[in-house]
């Protein structure tokens, strides 16, 4: 075996053993987590560990962010010193696959007990002002009930909008309220032509918050106004001592309002992925940034050998 071969063994091996599978499923159990939590804490007026697990949920993602910054920069090396592309196995086959989330098996919905359910589907039913039919398939993921509650917020389907938050649960459905912000930002952004600021709260807010009311006229108005707000890094006018929101609430808004800033930067639900995959290459430059600035971070293990041969070796 050459030399050139055996680098590009370890590389290949290096980008294999990165634990990306591990870190997503982690995270989406985390997230799982959070809506039964969410639960508890609807039950028990005891929110104390709700903060802690959205910041392990945090950092999951950042970790998973950094490791795909990991095999790009392995995947870059191995084209600056002559290998083929194919070195490190391409994030198309390999990473879209590993944070794929899986839907949850037969029996942990069926052992679920009745009362996680009825107080999410409940609040729906309260929010929308309506009742709903079971789904036959409902989401599996927070993503597939985005992007379906998106659809059904552009048609104005309001009856379509309540089954599917329905259907998805409490597990599923809270995800929303994690997925949604993150969105809301890029997409204001892209509606005043850079990153909000308090001064664009007025046009996000009349682009947005039309569609809130007809689609969930039961929510309190200052559900989506929070959100809004946040996302132009705006302080939430909120009344000294006022309870927080209801989680459900936050959720379903959240959703509605990704769909209407769709509408008002000329796209459609089928847009969605597009945008998603925009926002995760954009946070994936930033991570990449971040780590040019912090040359004190370690590298990978098969890196440290290659640069250790010398420039020699690379001939």
């Amino acid at each position: 075996m050459s030399l050139l071969e055996d680098l590009a063994d370890q590389l290949r091996t290096t980008g294999e053993h990165l634990p990306i599978a591990e870190v997503a499923a982690a995270t989406e159990r985390l997230r799982m987590a959070g809506g039964l939590l969410a639960w508890v804490m609807h039950t028990s007026t005891n929110p104390a560990g709700v903060p802690t697990l959205a910041a392990a949920t945090e950092r999951l993602e950042h970790a998973a962010g950094a490791m795909l910054v990991a095999e790009q920069a392995l995947r870059d090396y191995a084209v600056a010193i002559g290998l083929p592309r194919d070195a490190v196995p391409p994030e198309d086959r390999r990473l879209h696959a590993a944070l794929a989330p899986t839907p949850p098996p037969p029996t942990a919905a069926a052992g679920r007990p009745a009362e996680l359910s009825d107080w999410w589907a409940d609040r729906v039913r309260e929010i929308t002002k309506g009742r709903a039919q079971p789904l036959p398939q409902p989401a599996q993921t927070s993503a597939d009930l985005l992007h379906r509650c998106t659809a059904s917020t552009l048609d104005e389907d309001r009856d379509r909008l309540r089954r599917e938050l329905c259907g998805a649960g409490p597990a599923v459905g809270l995800g929303l309220a994690a997925v949604a912000p993150p969105l809301l930002r890029f997409l204001a952004a892209e509606l005043v032509g850079h990153a909000p600021r308090i001064e664009d709260l007025a046009t996000v807010r009349r682009a947005a918050l039309p569609a809130v009311a007809p689609l969930l006229p039961g929510a309190p108005p200052g559900v989506a106004e929070e959100l809004i707000a946040r996302a132009c890094h705006a302080q939430p006018q909120r009344t000294s001592g006022a309870a927080p929101h209801h989680p459900v609430d936050s959720a379903a808004a959240g959703a509605v309002l990704v769909a209407a800033l769709l509408r008002a930067t000329g796209r459609g639900a089928d847009d969605l992925a597009k945008v998603t995959e925009e926002l995760r290459e954009r946070t994936l430059r930033q991570a990449e940034a971040e780590a040019a600035r912090q040359p004190e971070v370690r590298r990978a293990p098969a890196v440290e050998a290659l640069l250790a041969s010398g420039p020699s070796t690379h001939a």
